[in-house]
């Protein structure tokens, strides 16, 4: 049965220490930066995929892999292998790059939180063959999907890769996206459960629920839930 928890506890779901990763679409470095705020301490954030050069800029202290952990620990830091943007982007650690980063930091007592997916700013999305990019490592796996997705037509201005999400919920362009359809996408193991390691918490996290009207879809969409530990909004 999947249980309502507050976004602000996340970061407090053991172990004391937890590499966070995070998939979907609809907000996933908002959601990064809020989890690293939360945390009384030092928190690292990084990516698995690739992020905007200008996504990044909140952080406290920017740094390469090589140079981590710095002489000085900052509250928010983002490591990445290269801080030089590729055509905007900055490029994200590959699995090794990874373990090594997240062996540093369970050392040092500092919870990682990992962006693993991308979404060209849709606010939904299914998964293509090497998406999401979600390291064994994970302790915790959150999927991120925006609401007000809701109604709209499913094309490829509301869907990020819309042929995909066709063949996992059975909508075709042009059929409104509904409840039923989010939730099969949350439920199919090629969906919002892919690439999940077996120990990882699994939590559903809806953002854009800012009406009433949202509010209840999200409590329709937790009723038939069956394979995560959690849902936020």
């Amino acid at each position: 049965m999947t249980a309502f928890l507050p976004k602000s506890d996340i970061i407090f779901l053991k172990p004391d220490f937890p590499v966070i990763s995070i998939a979907g679409a609809g907000g996933k470095t908002t959601l990064m930066f809020e989890l690293s705020r939360k945390y009384p301490g030092p928190a690292v954030m990084t990516t698995t995929t690739k992020v905007g050069a200008d996504q990044i800029r909140a952080a406290d202290l920017c740094l390469e892999l090589s140079c981590f952990p710095p002489r000085e620990v900052q509250s928010r830091m983002w490591v990445s292998p290269s801080l030089a943007p590729l055509n905007g982007k900055i490029i994200g650690c590959t699995p090794e790059e990874f373990s090594q980063l997240a062996v540093i930091c369970r050392e040092a007592q500092i919870p990682l939180i990992n962006e693993a997916d991308g979404a060209a700013r849709r606010h939904i999305k299914a998964p293509a063959q090497n998406e999401p990019v979600i390291p064994d490592e994970s302790d915790i796996c959150i999927y991120v999907i925006g609401l007000d997705v809701l109604g709209k037509p499913m094309n490829s201005e509301t869907v990020h890769r819309p042929e995909i999400f066709s063949s996992l919920t059975g909508k075709s362009e042009g059929d409104i996206i509904d409840t039923d359809s989010i939730i099969r996408l949350l439920e199919h193991p090629n969906g919002g459960l892919k690439n999940i390691p077996e120990h990882a918490i699994k939590i559903v996290y809806l953002t854009h629920a800012d009406s009433r009207k949202r509010q209840c879809a999200a409590e329709l969409i937790t009723s038939k839930l069956k394979s995560y530990d959690y849902l936020s909004l």
